[in-house]
């Protein structure tokens, strides 16, 4: 029978307030291209997109221990935020010559302070997460589950799983670029 894994909020919340790096790594791994994809859907400038992300995680992490549930939702919350902020500053009274960089600000703006929109965006992700997640063969994504999440060093989980380190090595691999491949919709072109 097969088991089920999932990654669960709880689970990476409960070890980043332990102050696990590991585990804040994961959830930057695998909200970053996320986040930033959002952003540069409302801010047209990729350098200022990417400060306000960068500003996200650093809030994430110094407020680690306030984070209690969803942590998808609390990402999310804090990058419209952030963005709203931005587009705020920005916004000024459209010139007579209606300015496209200015009305493209406001209309940013308007659509970001739709929380209809941004709660329908974050649950989108989250369940192409947890389903990208669930297509892995059932060894791959436990050998991920183990190392990503219960944050075992790749020789606990050949031990405990009782197979080869390089076969350890491979399954990460494949689950890596599964989860790219899967999530690619999500990740900023390059």
């Amino acid at each position: 029978m097969k088991r089920e894994s999932h990654i669960t909020d709880e689970f990476l919340i409960k070890k980043m307030n332990e102050g696990n790096e590991e585990a804040f790594k994961i959830v930057f791994e695998l909200y970053y291209s996320k986040l930033l994809y959002l952003a540069q859907s409302y801010i047209s400038n990729r350098e200022d997109a990417e400060e306000i992300i960068q500003d996200v995680f650093l809030k994430a992490w110094k407020k680690r221990k306030k984070i209690t549930s969803n942590i998808n939702g609390y990402l999310f919350k804090i990058t419209k935020n952030s963005c709203l902020d931005y587009l705020r500053s920005k916004k000024h009274k459209l010139s007579r010559t209606n300015n496209m960089v200015q009305l493209e600000a406001f209309l940013n703006h308007n659509a970001l302070s739709d929380k209809d929109t941004s709660t329908i965006l974050e649950k989108e992700l989250e369940l192409r997460i947890q389903a990208s997640i669930s297509l892995l063969p059932e060894k791959c994504q436990e050998v991920f589950v183990k190392s990503r999440i219960e944050g075992l060093k790749n020789k606990e989980i050949s031990n405990e799983l009782d197979i080869s380190i390089k076969t350890v090595e491979n399954h990460m691999s494949k689950a890596i670029r599964h989860m790219r491949f899967h999530l690619k919709e999500f990740l900023s072109l390059f």
